[in-house]
């Protein structure tokens, strides 16, 4: 039961699933409930969970500092807004040129009025490209950032081994969404606020 219970909350599509990955993994693998593990196995776990540990809904985003398009240094948490969208997104990628124009839709129809700021960040793919696909669809109203130097180390802050990924933080930079699309943003804005 606990091996089916930990490998669905860590393969599951639902947010917030990977917390309780991490629950199970703190306090059953770690404690030696896993007894039909061997330690590269284990080891394995232990790792999976402290990668996504840090970036669990309710905790504060990591602090990033990168450049935006002009070479000029950008940190998170000077972005003041209260939502932050961080997109992390490839200019080579298929799913993200389809899916970064979908996120401005939504943004100029729904999430501007609602105080959002977008931080689209490049994770690979040519600079020239990346520059060109931010004027090609009009991504004017969106703060353009990446790490020609890679010292951010946002792929282990922000668990991002594929692309598009998203974030929603909230006005502190707690994080109040993750892995979501142009479908859900305002959805998990309205159920914050309702809450609130």
């Amino acid at each position: 039961t606990l091996f089916w219970l930990t490998r669905n909350a860590e393969s599951s599509k639902i947010m917030g699933m990977d917390m309780v990955f991490v629950y199970l993994v703190e306090n059953y693998y770690m404690r030696g409930d896993a007894y039909w593990l061997d330690n590269e196995a284990l080891e394995k776990y232990y790792d999976a969970a402290a990668k996504k540990t840090p970036n669990l809904i309710g905790r504060l985003g990591a602090e990033i500092v990168m450049q935006d398009t002009s070479g000029k240094e950008q940190r998170l948490y000077d972005t003041k807004a209260k939502y932050t969208l961080l997109v992390f997104w490839d200019p080579t990628c298929g799913h993200c040129t389809q899916e970064v124009p979908r996120i401005d839709s939504v943004y100029k129809a729904e999430l501007k009025t609602k105080g959002v700021k977008i931080i689209g960040i490049r994770t690979e793919g040519p600079v020239d490209k990346w520059k060109e696909l931010i004027k090609n669809d009009n991504l004017s109203e969106w703060k353009h950032w990446y790490d020609p130097e890679h010292h951010s180390d946002y792929r282990a802050k922000y668990d991002v081994y594929s692309t598009p990924i998203l974030y929603l933080l909230d006005e502190k930079k707690v994080i109040i969404g993750k892995r979501l699309d142009h479908t859900n943003i305002m959805a998990v804005i309205e159920m914050t606020e309702k809450k609130l």
